[in-house]
């Protein structure tokens, strides 16, 4: 049995009359929202009405793999990673290149990356999405001299070219807000500090503390152990264990907005009034932060531009322009929603 549009609407997270209004390009849909449909029917093979077909006997630009650790499957769904894939999918295809999506595992997993398909194509240049892919893939492209560009990840010695955000000024922008409503008492939920974009995170929220001459309390700052449990895990059993000590906070900094989604939960289930008793403020802001009970304040990241811009410079590095390695800086923009207010006394 071929793809439905069901299947489609099941992996994309919308409703199958979305899917088929995109596909048939009707209706008022977030380019987001269209991106990511499209990503998914693509991913599964599903004809798109309207997709230039290359013709017979022509060559693509080139093949590029989109790499990522398989904690991450099914890419195209995740809130973030699946935007900024997005962005990079239609840049890519819009230059002529030919898309895989590969998930790796551990060191030696991905074994048959870097070889060649039943077609033939071999793989000219790789877009290594998040923190966890193996250093060893990268270590084995450039020895195969594949292009890279790192997505959401940046090596300390630099050498690789990468596309980030300016986590630690987006943090430190957050909580400015807390500051100017009022809140002193101000706690930090995050993931594993061994991500660098986490850890960018949580020092910039260190980092504002010291501005504004606000002592760091320990008791306030709760880290998820492993990458698995980074999300409304710990923003739930984070939120369960701030609430329960004596000294509670007046706002809560969640380093991602589905971490977010759990603090949210957590004071919901407390009886905690959000944003009159307790603020809270996400980061990333993926689609389902403006529908949230309350719509959640949050840093946005331009995602769908930082999977083009990741592309764009692919492109140029495997036709051989501007070979110096960079790093492609984007700045997060202040949301401000209702999970936020002036701290009441």
């Amino acid at each position: 049995m071929g793809t439905t549009i069901r299947e489609i609407a099941r992996q994309a997270g919308v409703s199958p009359s979305t899917v088929s209004r995109v596909l048939n390009r009707k209706g008022n849909i977030s380019r987001e929202t269209q991106s990511k449909v499209i990503s998914v029917a693509r991913s599964l093979g599903y004809p798109i009405p309207g997709d230039r077909v290359q013709a017979e006997g022509s060559a693509a630009a080139g093949t590029v793999a989109i790499v990522y650790n398989k904690r991450l499957s099914p890419l195209v769904t995740d809130p973030f990673y699946g935007t900024v894939v997005a962005g990079m999918e239609e840049s890519l295809q819009r230059l002529g290149y030919r898309v895989l999506l590969r998930s790796i595992d551990g060191v030696d997993g991905h074994a048959g990356l870097f070889e060649q398909d039943s077609a033939g194509n071999h793989i000219d240049g790789l877009l290594l999405v998040g923190c966890d892919v193996s250093p060893d893939v990268m270590s084995e492209a450039k020895e195969r001299d594949i292009p890279i560009v790192l997505v959401d990840n940046e090596l300390k010695e630099g050498g690789v070219d990468s596309v980030v955000s300016d986590n630690e000024a987006a943090a430190k922008c957050g909580m400015q807000h807390f500051y100017a409503l009022g809140h002193r008492k101000i706690a930090f939920i995050g993931g594993p500090q061994s991500h660098v974009s986490l850890a960018q995170r949580y020092k910039g929220y260190v980092g504002a503390l010291g501005d504004f001459g606000i002592d760091y309390d320990k008791r306030w700052t709760v880290f998820a152990e492993s990458v698995e449990t980074h999300g409304p895990e710990i923003g739930y059993e984070g939120t369960c264990k701030l609430m329960e000590g004596p000294k509670r906070p007046t706002a809560i900094f969640a380093d991602n907005d589905m971490t977010a989604l759990g603090v949210l939960k957590a004071l919901h289930e407390k009886g905690i009034k959000v944003p009159e008793e307790v603020s809270v403020i996400g980061f990333d802001n993926i689609e389902v932060s403006a529908h949230t009970h309350p719509p959640l304040t949050t840093m946005h990241i331009p995602k769908m531009q930082m999977g083009s811009l990741a592309a764009g410079r692919l492109a140029d590095l495997i036709q051989g322009k501007d070979l110096a390695p960079i790093k492609i800086v984007v700045y997060a923009t202040l949301v401000i929603r209702d999970s936020t207010t002036h701290l009441l006394t």
